[in-house]
């Protein structure tokens, strides 16, 4: 494609993404700052806002900003000579724009993955002195970026909106929980069981309309149909994955309910499903040494977005107390945590490593009712025992909206025990 094709059609791409209407600031990571790398990859799911994330970092920066889409199947067909023209053509507009020769340029490459070989063009790009923000919705490029921009890279991961970030998208002001009238606490819980239903896809709060989710979820399925799967079993897969979400599954019960019959074809799928980000699976820390990969060690599924339970299969008994928890593990994600699950005796929802840390460092369980004496018991008997295996000294335990201090005993000793409603946490 020569010069004079290409400039109409990264004009129309500029024009949306100059373009884009009431852009929510996203809370990220101060860890996850931009400084010090000159490539930049924006990695999550599909319609979580990497698009509008690059418009809020763009609008901080001076200098020419080319933005590209290669979720544009014309894009997606550029040889050596069309890259070099973008390349000229932002060389003619930063010119044309000042006469600073230490003028920046900066690259916004959407869905990059979609653009073969375009590892070495970022790399040419990089020794040109250009910085590049990268978006993908393929999580395995995270681990192909991070190893081949060691040193020069860096990876923000993004999910759907958070609650703070829910909030913000309804126009409420994020407040300091420790100074909630009554009211006001009951306002934000019911704003937090609105968010609890919908899940943080920006498109569904903003229109109410879990059919988005549903659109959502088909369309990574016809990706799966166009990379070789067979769509009517990755859906019957996919399906019962997400409606027994923070659930342990078996191979067994997933060849039965897929119509799969081989366990490798079977984790071909599971492989594919994560890669999309539809679903994650987190191991059991405490089995991980009986195995030689992570991977093979029993693990429970979660849904990359709570609102997918209702909007995929609004028939089925619907579990509070697993969607609930699949809320706390993304929110976990969301901060960088390195999510495991524990079980001894009893079982423990979620111990945790900090980013880039060997060490266990909290250890979470997760009740929607914590008030029923059977209950209570299982739920602290289950955190102390983990916290006992990790020599943590207090953990937590997160409700819909009960809250208390408690000192129990274990085998180590005594433990603090702090019970917080799970809103509350999601806003400090």
């Amino acid at each position: 494609m020569q010069k004079l094709e290409l400039l109409p059609l990264i004009f129309s791409h500029q024009t949306f993404f100059q373009n884009s209407p009431d852009l929510i600031p996203r809370d990220i990571s101060p860890s996850c700052s931009f400084e010090g790398s000159a490539i930049k990859l924006i990695s999550g799911p599909p319609h979580a806002g990497k698009t509008s994330f690059l418009g809020q970092v763009a609008s901080s920066l001076n200098g020419i900003k080319l933005y590209i889409d290669f979720k544009d199947s014309r894009m997606q067909k550029l040889g050596p000579g069309g890259l070099q023209a973008i390349e000229e053509i932002a060389a003619e507009n930063l010119k044309k724009e000042t006469e600073d020769e230490a003028g920046r340029i900066f690259y916004f490459l959407d869905e990059i993955h979609n653009l073969p070989g375009w590892e070495n063009w970022v790399d040419r790009l990089y020794t040109q002195g250009a910085e590049v923000y990268l978006t993908s919705s393929k999580s395995k490029l995270i681990n192909e970026f991070s190893s081949r921009f060691a040193g020069r890279g860096k990876v923000i991961r993004l999910f759907p909106f958070s609650f703070k970030e829910y909030l913000r998208i309804k126009g409420f002001r994020i407040p300091e929980t420790g100074f909630l009238s009554p009211s006001r606490s009951d306002e934000l819980l019911c704003m937090f069981l609105q968010y609890f239903e919908s899940g943080g896809f920006p498109d569904v709060i903003k229109h109410g309309d879990i059919r988005f989710s549903r659109n959502y979820f088909e369309e990574g399925l016809q990706q799966g149909a166009v990379a070789g799967y067979d769509i009517e079993n990755l859906r019957k897969l996919a399906t019962y994955l997400i409606s027994n979400m923070a659930s342990e599954y078996s191979l067994d019960n997933l060849k039965k309910v897929s119509g799969i019959e081989k366990e490798d074809v079977i984790n071909s799928y599971l492989a594919f499903l994560e890669d999309i980000f539809l679903l994650y699976r987190v191991p059991k820390l405490n089995c991980l040494q009986e195995y030689d990969l992570a991977e093979d060690a029993p693990c429970k599924i979660y849904a990359g977005d709570t609102g997918f339970f209702k909007a995929i299969y609004p028939g089925y008994p619907d579990s509070l107390g697993l969607r609930f928890e699949n809320l706390v593990f993304l929110e976990l994600l969301r901060r960088e945590k390195q999510v495991f699950c524990f079980r001894g005796k009893r079982e423990c929802d979620f111990v945790i490593k900090d980013k880039n840390s060997q060490k266990v460092s909290a250890a979470i369980q997760v009740s929607i009712c914590f008030g029923s004496p059977a209950v209570r018991e299982r739920e602290i008997l289950g955190l102390t025992e983990a916290l006992d295996e990790y020599g943590l000294e207090e953990g937590f335990i997160l409700t819909m909206d009960d809250e208390e201090t408690l000192r129990v005993e274990s085998k180590t000793g005594k433990k603090l025990i702090l019970v917080k409603s799970v809103w509350k946490w999601m806003l400090e």
